[in-house]
């Protein structure tokens, strides 16, 4: 079984939605860490999870006020994404690889996180742009035709030899759509549509941010992967 293989099986096998094998050797150092290939990967959130946010107007508050935050399918659907990523890194080194997980323990760790900024030096769904899988929207999430915003991903960057297919750019398809910045309580999103020279300040202003996901699950992407799940 080649390299390439092995990985796609055991990622899809663990509940990954997608796999990607992305060029960043055109990036600077510090943000590839001199490793030539991001490994992309990304789990889906469950339709029925999406429902219920839509559903409930104070979805976090409800999870605060009731001591339950350990139980949002989200934050753990982040934790393991994390842990699939560092397993990852654990099994390129012992494949003689160079390889450095992306997850949110080993990036605090390694001093990585601006926790100040809210900000990482090289973001998932920035290689997931590089990807060609979807667009950063105007809820500053990545947006994919499938799946919308309803992913949790992770990275790994690798020198390991892998097929790196040719991507086409992509552009953002949000057009004139302001849904998810209406329903943003603390108007923390501008309504800015994304190009590959847009910076994050234009589309959202992280301190304002409450991570209360309406901007996730109201993205009429998302909503219609709910909706076609849920049918099926």
């Amino acid at each position: 079984m080649s390299l390439e293989t092995e990985i796609r099986k055991e990622l899809t096998n663990r509940g990954a939605a997608f796999v990607h094998f992305v060029d960043v050797s055109h990036l600077p150092e510090k943000q590839n860490k001199g490793l030539n290939t991001a490994i992309l990967f990304g789990l889906p959130l469950s339709p029925e999870f999406i429902r219920e946010v839509a559903q409930t107007e104070d979805y976090v508050e409800q999870l605060v006020r009731s001591n339950r935050q350990d139980e949002d399918e989200f934050s753990l659907k982040e934790i393991i994404a994390g842990r699939k990523a560092d397993d990852l890194s654990d099994f390129l080194v012992s494949e003689n690889c160079l390889a450095y997980s992306q997850s949110d323990k080993n990036l605090e760790s390694n001093g990585c996180y601006d926790f100040k900024n809210h900000s990482t030096l090289l973001p998932h769904k920035t290689i997931a742009v590089l990807a060609g899988i979807g667009w950063i929207g105007k809820n500053n999430l990545l947006i994919t035709n499938e799946l919308g915003s309803a992913i949790s991903m992770c990275t790994v960057l690798t020198n390991a030899p892998l097929p790196i297919p040719t991507i086409s750019e992509v552009h953002s398809k949000c057009g004139n759509c302001t849904i998810c910045r209406d329903v943003c309580p603390t108007g923390a999103l501008t309504g800015k549509s994304w190009s590959k020279n847009t910076v994050r300040d234009e589309i959202v202003d992280v301190y304002k941010c409450t991570t209360c996901l309406k901007c996730l699950v109201h993205c009429p992407r998302t909503q219609s992967y709910m909706q076609k799940s849920l049918s099926l």
